[in-house]
């Protein structure tokens, strides 16, 4: 039986199980120990500490018919929850006997072994080339994941964003009406979960790719790595592609002068302040940290003033 993940489930199901079978016990008993990092040690220091011992519980098992010498060996980390709950966690490393060295595994979860099972049957294979191939797929793989839960997690900020800034529309502009303040801010009334979906993901990723490499033909996420690209709305680019961090927002009474060349009307509609909001960067009074909630009140301000003086 080669050490893989249905060998450990086996070994776990005899310990937990009254009346299990005491030489999986036994295993289990010599193994857990060595999975433990020690505070301090690197993954190289872990595996130099722990190959030897592993190597000769599978010898020893090999022997008596249980285990084959084929396996590998996980290093767990830390999961502190409190001073008196601190459990294992999976780190991204293995050792493997049958190629004998630490190898790094670019999933590491703890219902999912398959990157560790996948690793040890293609060593067991033999199959150099292909192994190279597959570990290759199973890294960009894993980098694809981890860009679509950025991806995901941006469109939420973005969510967010827009309902601060509605809630600071309610706070400054209380005279317009709500359906405008929606409108200005892009609000919307239905929530489409199909909008932050992997095949939305994938979907604008394979747009971007052919406008980048309009010659790449068949893209998929899986096979090419973005360069760095970042995928939001076209309207937010502007809020997650900042490229130094910029000075702080000036107040809505700075803000009066650069409104001056923009007709003020006596009654303020979503468009015009749209209109300020997207022409914002030739303002010269108006920070790139101005909130929308800062211009829509400068904008009513000077709307006011105007209208006192006629």
């Amino acid at each position: 039986m080669d050490l893989d993940s249905k060998a450990y489930s086996k070994l776990i199901d005899a310990w937990n199980t009254h009346g299990g079978s005491e030489d999986y016990r036994r295993i289990l008993e010599r193994l857990s120990p060595l999975t433990k990092r020690h505070d301090h040690e690197t993954p190289e220091m872990w595996c130099s500490r722990i190959r030897d011992p592993f190597r000769k519980i599978l010898e020893d098992n090999y022997s008596r018919g249980i285990l084959s010498k084929n396996g590998y060996i996980t290093m767990h980390g830390n999961l502190i929850e409190r001073s008196d709950r601190v459990h294992g966690l999976p780190s991204n490393y293995i050792y493997c006997s049958v190629c004998d060295s630490l190898v790094f595994i670019s999933e590491n979860s703890r219902l999912d072994d398959s990157y560790r099972d996948s690793h040890l049957k293609r060593c067991i294979s033999g199959n150099t080339i292909s192994s190279k191939h597959a570990r290759r797929n199973e890294i960009l793989k894993s980098i694809d994941r981890r860009e679509f839960q950025i991806w995901q997690y941006k469109q939420y900020i973005l969510e967010e964003e827009a309902k601060i800034n509605r809630l600071r529309l309610e706070l400054f502009s209380q005279s317009t009406l709500h359906s405008e303040k929606d409108k200005l801010v892009s609000v919307s009334y239905d929530l489409d979960a199909r909008s932050t979906s992997y095949e939305s993901y994938r979907q604008i990723k394979a747009t971007m790719a052919k406008d980048t490499m309009p010659s790449a033909p068949n893209f998929e996420p899986t096979c090419i790595s973005p360069a760095r690209q970042e995928m939001v709305s076209p309207i937010s680019h502007h809020v997650l592609n900042e490229p130094t961090p910029p000075p702080l927002p000036q107040k809505p009474v700075a803000l009066m002068g650069g409104l001056e060349r923009y007709p003020m009307q006596r009654s303020a509609s979503a468009p015009e302040i749209r209109i300020l909001w997207n022409d914002r960067s030739n303002m010269p009074n108006i920070s790139s940290r101005t909130t929308l909630g800062d211009l829509a009140e400068a904008y009513f301000d000077s709307m006011r003033t105007n209208a006192g003086r006629k």
